[in-house]
């Protein structure tokens, strides 16, 4: 198994068993960008990859499973992330708690602002009333669910957010 990880921060750009998949999602290359490129940095069929300095490529040893099963490799619909970093001292893959929490944070921040839109979606309609009235508490609901983002980003998870209420009236 391949892994490119991050030469600053250690973290684990990708996982592979194919070294030049690790290399190419390192640079951000798509498969005939990373072609191209490897074309030109090849000379009498041997690559030189002297210029690489903000990442490098390990061969190692690493049980995937494990690592996807405790959750530090995870995946949604915007692709796979790493939650791992490399150890230079012992020369393995680390769980990133750091990072996975951060993650973990950033998730819960999306549902959290998918209902407070949908919350706001529900009370679009008083704006764009014939009668140009809006109430002081609908205007003031709204605001602080406007706010939340900035008023309570201390939550960490979506039972933290105190919610408005909303006006009966």
């Amino acid at each position: 198994m391949f892994i490119s990880y991050n030469t600053s921060t250690k973290a684990i750009i990708w996982i592979d068993d194919r070294e030049w998949a690790c290399r190419k999602r390192a640079k951000g290359l798509t498969t005939p960008d990373y072609w191209t490129w490897l074309d030109s940095v090849t000379k009498d069929g041997v690559p030189d990859y002297s210029g690489e300095t903000n990442y490098s490529i390990v061969k190692t040893e690493l049980d995937v499973d494990k690592f996807n099963r405790s959750g530090y490799i995870t995946s949604n619909i915007d692709g796979i992330y790493f939650h791992l970093k490399w150890d230079t001292s012992k020369k393995e893959v680390v769980e990133d708690d750091d990072s996975k929490t951060a993650w973990e944070v950033a998730e819960q921040w999306v549902k959290i602002r998918a209902e407070r839109d949908r919350l706001l979606a529900e009370t679009d309609w008083m704006m764009l009333s014939d009668t140009g009235t809006v109430s002081t508490a609908w205007k003031n609901y709204r605001k602080a669910l406007r706010e939340i983002p900035s008023s309570q980003d201390s939550a960490k998870v979506f039972s933290d957010i105190d919610w408005p209420d909303k006006p009966s009236s």
